[in-house]
């Protein structure tokens, strides 16, 4: 009976963790301010991408996965006015960790046909992922309403669609993407508002970007304020410089 219990509870274990997720931040690329996100755009969520490059970051240290072999998904506002012609992304580099300038070369894959998304879960629309996070339409629609108003407007010129392209990207096999690592992305450009997600399935979890840490391209990411103890810091600087100036004169 004991056994019979023991085997109950490894399993619920077993199907707990499968649902666990590890976060994917999308970033403004490698070397550059909230190139590990932290720098939201519209009610808390969203990063900027750069001109150019972006950035995946793993941030969630537990549960620890490796990741081999990850899916890029653009979300491209009113297809097919926006559609994809070619694959944009030029190249992308594994820095492991996320502030080690060294890198190796990351495989890029082949651009996926479009994919309509207008309703349901991004993640469920684009690749059947049932236990990536839920990310409905409506969420992806309202940001780029509120970030760009003057492109899209519900009157005007309403978004009815997003295409979602999959692009797959793959580490050498002694080079996983782990906790706390960064995979820089080169690209050639992006249609205004299109948001950048990632995902894996190592193992029985799932590792994917959450809306509150998705990219989105046409606008620069904003710097956050200096922290109250770095400003505490530069104050103490300044006044130690001005003491060793006083001593000076008076000498």
């Amino acid at each position: 009976m004991k056994k019979i219990a023991a085997a109950i509870f490894a399993l619920g274990i077993c199907l707990g963790s499968a649902g666990a997720n590890a976060s994917i931040v999308v970033g403004s690329g490698f070397g550059i301010p909230c190139a590990q996100g932290g720098c939201p755009l519209f009610n808390g969520s969203v990063n900027a991408i750069g001109t150019n490059s972006f950035d995946l970051f793993q941030s969630t240290p537990f549960p620890e996965v490796a990741i081999n072999s990850l899916t890029l998904v653009f979300a491209v506002p009113n297809n097919p006015t926006n559609a994809l012609s070619a694959n944009p992304i030029t190249g992308a580099q594994l820095h492991s960790p996320a502030t080690n300038s060294s890198s190796t070369p990351v495989t890029v894959g082949s651009l996926g046909p479009d994919i309509l998304f207008t309703h349901f879960g991004l993640y469920g629309t684009a690749a059947g992922c049932d236990l990536c996070e839920v990310i409905p339409f409506a969420q992806l629609q309202s940001a780029d309403y509120g970030l760009f108003p003057s492109t899209y407007n519900p009157t005007t010129n309403p978004i009815d669609n997003f295409s979602l392209y999959n692009i797959t990207l793959m580490t050498d096999p002694s080079t996983s993407f782990g906790p706390n690592d960064l995979i820089n992305v080169d690209f050639t450009s992006l249609p205004v508002g299109t948001f950048v997600f990632a995902f894996g399935f190592p193992s029985l979890s799932v590792t994917d970007t959450p809306f509150a840490e998705a990219g989105v391209s046409g606008v620069a990411a904003t710097v956050p304020e200096p922290t109250s103890l770095a400003l505490l810091t530069v104050a103490i600087a300044g006044l130690g410089f001005g003491i060793r100036r006083t001593n000076s004169t008076n000498i």
